[in-house]
Formats: C-alpha cells, structure tokens, sequence
C-alpha cells in the first residue's frame, strides 16, 4: 500500500456527512469492533462527546458542528431571527461538552459566523455547506501538516507518541500521526512507540489500531517507561497532537504530555507537537488561562470495563465484573484529562502552515 487511496481503504473516516445524515466511529468499541453510530440530533452530539464515544481534538470539533448542523435540521419555525438565536444558543450548549478542546468551540463559531442570514432556508443551507467545508478543510490541513512533517523523520526513525492524535482525533488522517504516515508512504519505515495512555487507553486502543490496520511496526509501552526508552537511546524524535494551543505557545495536551516534554529535554530528544490552526486560542495568552478539564474518579478506581460499557453492569455476565473495584472502596481520586507543557520545551509545532517555533505560533494570528 503506497498511496493515499489505499491508505483510505484501511482508515475509515472518523466523521462523514452521507446523505445529509451524520456518523461517527465508535471508539468506545475499539480495538474490538469498528462500528458506527448515527447522530440524529444536537443532544446525540454532545452525549458522544461527553461519553468518549468521539474525542480528539479536530474529531470533537466536527462532531460539535455536526451537532449544530442536526439541530438546524429540526427548526421547523419561520422567524428567521429567532432561528439565529436558537442556534447561538444550542451552540453554548454544545461547547460546555468538553471545555479544554479549542476545536469545539472553534467550529461552532466557524458555523454561526459564516451565516447566510437572509431566510430560514438560507440559514439551513450555509449551516449544511459550512459543515461541509469543515470536514473537507481540516483533512486537507492534515494532509499538509503530513506534508511539512514528514520532513522531520529519516529512514527507520523510531517515534514516539502519546494519546492517540492520529486519524481517529480526526475527521482522516490525523495530525501527530501525519508526518508518521506520510513518511511511510515514502517508504521511510518508521517504527512507532505507543504509549498506552492511562486511564482510557487511547494509545494501545486507538493508536495501535490504526497502525496495525495501516501496516506500521509499532509497540506499546507503559506510560511510565518513557525516561527508560530515552536513557536506552530507543526514541529518535517525539511527536505528539494537543487540544489547545495558547498564544505564548504552551500547549494543553493529554495527561503525562508534559512530562514526556520534560524528559525529551534531558535527553536531547526533539520534542514537536502536531496541530491544525484552529487548535490555537489565540484569546488565551498562556497556559495558565487554559481551563483543564476533569473527569470522573471512576474511571480510575473501578475496572476499565465499568467506562467502556456501563450497559454490561445491568447485564449477568462471565466476565469481570463491570463494577470491580481496583482499588480500596472510598478511595479518593484525582483525574484531569490534560497538562500544559510550556512553549519552552517544544521543539516546534506542526501546522498546516508549516514548522513553526512555539513562541511564535502567535504570528499566525492575521
């Protein structure tokens, strides 16, 4: 497989527009099954968000639109100002999902701002055709970021990753794993690090799915074996993705991204974050203005089981125990979704744009 086509065959869209209907990949369900869900209205959208059915940063943002987009298919009134008002405000709704993703908000904005106001059946026409620029937009971006990073990787590189910030945080084709795909296209033969990235597992779920679908050598790695991999000389370079971008260039990016920065450091590793241009906020100056989200302590203190499919603790099954506990009942748990690693420690972030030093990520502000 050496081209983009067939890469497709194997990557499937995360978020497609079929016939006016919205679907999403479940990635609840990986690396077990691929299914997909249909959201029928806003409030599916914001579930799937909430619930990690979707997540990853350009993901989220389309799911979000896609969001808005169902609910303007549900408007039957006439009053094309009260319509416009309906929307701003299922929009806030829709952004209050997750808060730390810039993406969301984003495109909820991208959506609302490029009305076409004239009518009630203008307004459901530019909400439909710009929905659809956004899908088509942001996997073009990727493509470029591919482009641009691809650059960065010589032949046999090994690389590391966390989270998952490949195709499935995306719409296609991802933004750490870009540069990743595009250098195996060019028959570089890259050899990706996984780390399993607690306490959902994306990297050994989602990351090692995708590269086991596409055909890349890979392996998954505890997240605390990093320094390990990096005193051994096993890492080459680091790529990761981040889901807000402050204008200072600190970047918010799943937990344990911060410290993998810090290492990078020690050991000379160069250290490069994967993004498109609207993961940036250009609003918030630094990462201390960045709102980090926090998620229940369940899903670290019972079984992995328990957050995957809440469905199975009403069902009698063979299987461990949905709700077993993994550690001492009433035990108290700190779970943040994300950490802000400073500009400093950031080799440079990958845009569509091209390659650009953190401190002056905010230069793409015009």
């Amino acid at each position: 497989m050496k081209s983009l086509k067939q890469l497709k065959t194997k990557l499937p869209e995360t978020v497609k527009l079929e016939k006016n209907k919205v679907y999403i990949i479940d990635q609840v369900l990986l690396p077990d099954k691929l299914k997909f869900i249909e959201l029928k209205n806003y409030q599916q959208a914001i579930l799937a968000i909430k619930e990690f059915n979707v997540r990853g940063a350009q993901a989220i943002g389309a799911v979000g639109a896609a969001g808005l987009y169902l609910a303007s298919k549900k408007y039957f009134k006439k009053d094309k100002n009260e319509f416009v008002k309906y929307l701003k405000k299922t929009g806030k709704e829709i952004i209050k999902a997750r808060p730390t993703a810039s993406n969301l908000s984003w495109a909820i904005n991208y959506l609302i701002d490029n009305l076409d106001n004239s009518s009630v059946l203008n307004i459901k026409k530019s909400i439909l055709k710009n929905y659809q620029d956004i899908l088509k937009t942001e996997v073009e971006n990727n493509l470029k970021i591919g482009k641009f990073g691809e650059k960065l990787i010589k032949k046999n590189y090994k690389i590391l990753t966390h989270c998952n910030a490949g195709s499935l945080s995306a719409i296609w084709f991802g933004t750490a794993t870009a540069p990743i795909y595009s250098a195996w296209l060019k028959n570089k033969k890259p050899f990706v690090l996984i780390d399993e990235t607690r306490p959902w597992l994306q990297g050994s779920r989602l990351t090692a799915w995708e590269m086991k679908q596409v055909g890349i050598d890979y392996q998954i790695n505890i997240d605390s074996a990093v320094g390990y991999l990096m005193s051994k000389k096993l890492v080459d370079i680091i790529i990761v993705g981040a889901d807000r971008i402050a204008k200072n260039g600190d970047v918010a990016n799943k937990i344990g991204t911060y410290p993998l920065a810090l290492m990078a450091k020690e050991h000379k590793i160069p250290f490069y974050v994967a993004a498109v241009k609207s993961t940036i906020d250009f609003k918030c100056l630094t990462g201390d203005d960045i709102k980090i989200e926090e998620r229940a302590p369940e899903e670290i203190l019972k079984h992995t089981s328990y957050w995957e499919n809440k469905n199975l603790a009403k069902k009698k099954t063979k299987s461990i125990d949905p709700l077993l506990e993994i550690a001492p009942k009433g035990s108290q748990a700190f779970n943040p979704v994300f950490d802000i690693t400073p500009a400093k420690l950031i080799s440079a972030i990958i845009t569509e744009e091209g390659i650009i030093e953190a401190k002056k990520i905010r230069n793409l502000n015009n």
